[in-house]
């Protein structure tokens, strides 16, 4: 009994220490929350002014709040905004050692949290993808080729029952949403070839997308839209909070539902183009798709291990309480500093549907609906149609409030138009 005297008030007191610094508030992170909570309830202008100061602060979240502010800029039309927002989480993201050095130490020490977060593959590549949209909005096809390119980078594949980080084999990524928008592109630019490979490999990828992948189709369209619809998994931990998993599952929540265009009031025929190109929830499950944490693991297994060692030890009559101790307090710091990071890109949608309309060039009111998800309505007034041989690209994203009809163009088009000068028309 006396050697615990010593041994149980200090783990007691590590365990305070730990959990204590852990609850400490962020404000960054309070106001990250309220702005993600704003865009929402489709208050992108509020969540846009939030999200603009913290996503300055060069801390740990700066690719993550970039993305976020990327997300409600986009949304609420602020094309500027947006471009500047992706691109700085771009240049993180595809820089070379973020985070080797003293960061990747502090991580394996200390705590994973003080590291520049990354994302999850599926993130990144969504990251790409709306730095390419927004490109290709503005019609700059040549950096929207860019960007969905790198949408598509490899993906490693872990084969195996435990995994290895050393042992993967790199495929070809299966991420048809940015190989439809890579072969407009590629349309656009004038290198029909490229645009009819690119089509035939999302073909071959997705059959159900065959009248998508058919290029005729989108060379003679004139208006495209873009459509968010959902929201991507969120992450879960297990029983000690070290290993990251990804609910809901696709069996939980059933397949995408299919959207409704009409035109002026009446529906436009798109159930075949209308297909979901991607579905990250299903994405979110695939190990390609994942990033292997073994350090978080191998710290959580560890501490455990460091813990119960320590206990058994501390039983036997001949245990030195100071080597009891050292293995209990290291166990628990260990465990302490295992938890998964759970920082994610709440934005991120469940799928994005890419929809081609052929229109008569004008204005035209154009509604997207979800008729088996009650709620989930938006229309745009005024859109404008260009003429053949010409194309205007508009992103919905789909939520369950704020969904009153729109009018053309939103005060950040408005602004950009009257900046721009008389001759400007009425596209992003």
């Amino acid at each position: 009994m006396n050697r615990w005297t010593h041994i149980l008030p200090a783990a007691c007191g590590l365990a305070f220490l730990l959990s204590s610094t852990g609850c400490a508030a962020n404000k960054n992170a309070q106001e990250a929350q309220r702005a993600v909570s704003d865009y929402f309830v489709g208050d992108y202008t509020q969540a846009v002014k939030r999200l603009g100061p913290i996503s300055a602060k060069t801390d740990g979240d700066f690719v993550l709040n970039n993305l976020r502010l990327g997300s409600a800029a986009l949304a609420d039309y602020d094309l500027d905004l947006a471009e500047g927002a992706f691109l700085r989480a771009y240049e993180v993201l595809n820089s070379v050692g973020v985070n080797d050095g003293g960061r990747t130490l502090g991580a394996v020490l200390v705590s994973e949290n003080i590291r520049i977060w990354r994302g999850e593959p599926y993130e990144r590549a969504m990251a790409n993808f709306y730095l390419g949209l927004v490109y290709y909005m503005r019609q700059d096809y040549g950096n929207a080729r860019a960007a969905f390119e790198n949408a598509l980078f490899k993906i490693r594949d872990y084969s195996g029952d435990k995994p290895n980080p050393d042992q993967y084999r790199e495929q070809e990524s299966n991420f048809a949403l940015a190989y439809v928008m890579l072969g407009r592109c590629y349309q656009r630019l004038r290198r029909d070839d490229d645009a009819a490979k690119t089509f035939r490999r999302v073909a071959e990828m997705k059959q159900y997308l065959a009248e998508l992948a058919d290029p005729r189709v989108h060379a003679e369209s004139n208006v495209l839209l873009v459509v968010d619809f959902g929201y991507g998994p969120h992450k879960v931990t297990n029983f000690d909070g070290a290993i990251v998993g990804f609910a809901p599952t696709p069996q939980e929540v059933g397949p995408a539902p299919p959207p409704r265009v009409e035109v002026d009031g009446a529906a436009y025929g798109a159930d075949a183009l209308a297909r979901p190109p991607v579905d990250i929830v299903a994405l979110a499950q695939d190990r390609r798709w994942q990033s292997l944490d073994t350090i978080r693991t191998l710290k959580s297994a560890v501490g455990t291990g460091l813990m119960a060692g320590g206990l058994v030890y501390g039983t036997q009559h001949d245990a030195r309480p100071e080597i009891a101790l050292a293995a209990i307090l290291g166990g628990m710091l260990l465990k302490a500093t295992s938890q998964a990071d759970t920082r994610q890109w709440e934005m991120v949608p469940r799928t994005t549907y890419v929809i081609p309309l052929k229109l008569p060039p004008g204005r035209h009111d154009i509604t997207v609906s979800f008729p088996d998800t009650a709620g989930v309505r938006q229309e745009w007034r005024g859109l404008f149609a260009p003429p053949e041989g010409d194309e205007a690209t508009y992103y919905f994203r789909m939520q369950r409030y704020g969904t009153a009809p729109r009018d053309w163009p939103p005060p950040a088009i408005a602004r950009a138009q009257a900046e721009a000068g008389p001759h400007a028309d009425s596209r992003p």
